[in-house]
């Protein structure tokens, strides 16, 4: 049941983040479970594509699909090219093209934008219109990842190298109550670059057994899965240890991944601070990385988690009864 609020337009922001973008079909799942149901939705990058599908009515079966993904069916998705990027994207986008089957975004059941951004200038482009399958695609177009897309004679890439967090846009909308998912705030394994921890208590390292690691608890109270405990060098919800440094080099999709999550990060962060959303959600995905879409069911979980938290922030903020 939608219960009364106090704003009138509700805008849903899903940020970028490549596969820890999963996060965000949990996130949908646990607003709707509260009888919270924007009435926009915009994302950039991997939150354009989600919420592409969400707006097009297909949640059901993205979260079917993303279930089903594993590594090897990931390979195959993948289509490798020589020029403007290491992955052509045809496969990919094909797949959600069939779902889509040509609709504009005038066509989809609400709202929906998607922010890329222009490879020769550096400004960002807000697709509100035209065909959903090209604003999906050249909303996730990562730099050196996927080829640049080719869009009314400008060429355009991933929208998080300009606005990972499209609070404006949505703003643009005209949505008065801004909820916004974070993907970034946890990614880079406890290491500060430029501030602290969002609601992460401080740690006396004398009450950290050597011998039993702690158990990280979701915001929930649930546990995170086994990968994501401190014991394996990961981020938790209550323990923040750095990873030992590593003499071994870098492999290249290790170095790029990693540069793609500082440049996001920081993007964010500067973005979020001139433009704050109304409600922030920032998921606890430190032990994700970016390529791995076949872990789903944490990010899921996890993005469901993090709404469950703030809830009572949410309630109030709309004036829900």
């Amino acid at each position: 049941m939608i219960r009364r609020r106090r704003h009138s337009r509700i805008g849903l922001v899903l940020g970028g983040g490549a596969a820890r973008g999963w996060a965000h079909i949990g996130a949908i799942r646990a607003l709707h479970d509260a009888g919270i149901k924007p009435d926009v939705v915009c994302g950039t990058s991997i939150g354009a594509l989600v919420g592409a599908v969400y707006a097009n009515g297909d949640l059901d079966w993205l979260e079917e699909w993303v279930a089903k993904l594993t590594w090897q069916t990931v390979v195959r998705l993948l289509d490798l090219r020589f020029s403007g990027g290491l992955l052509g994207g045809r496969k990919v986008i094909q797949l959600f093209a069939d779902k889509f089957n040509g609709r504009s975004i005038a066509q989809l059941n609400m709202p929906f934008a998607a922010v890329a951004t222009e490879l020769d200038t550096g400004r960002e482009s807000w697709l509100q219109d035209g065909s959903v399958v090209d604003a999906v695609r050249a909303s996730i177009a990562i730099p050196g990842i996927f080829t640049p897309v080719l869009h009314e004679g400008v060429w355009l890439v991933d929208g998080g190298l300009s606005n990972p967090v499209p609070v404006s846009l949505a703003r643009g909308m005209r949505a008065d109550c801004v909820i916004a998912v974070d993907l970034n705030n946890d990614i880079l394994n406890g290491r500060d670059f430029g501030g602290a921890a969002v609601d992460t208590p401080a740690v006396d390292p004398a009450a950290i057994s050597a011998t039993t690691p702690p158990v990280a608890l979701r915001r929930n109270g649930k546990p995170f899965p086994s990968w994501l405990q401190p014991g394996d060098g990961r981020v938790s919800e209550d323990v923040r240890v750095p990873p030992a440094p590593s003499a071994r080099v870098p492999s290249m999709l290790s170095s790029v991944a990693q540069s793609i999550d500082i440049m996001q990060v920081r993007i964010s962060r500067s973005r979020l601070a001139g433009e704050p959303a109304d409600i922030l959600i920032q998921p606890r995905l430190g032990g994700m990385g970016i390529f791995d879409f076949h872990s789903a069911a944490p990010a899921i979980e996890e993005g469901r988690a993090a709404v469950e938290h703030m809830l009572p922030a949410i309630r109030a903020r709309l004036g829900m009864d």
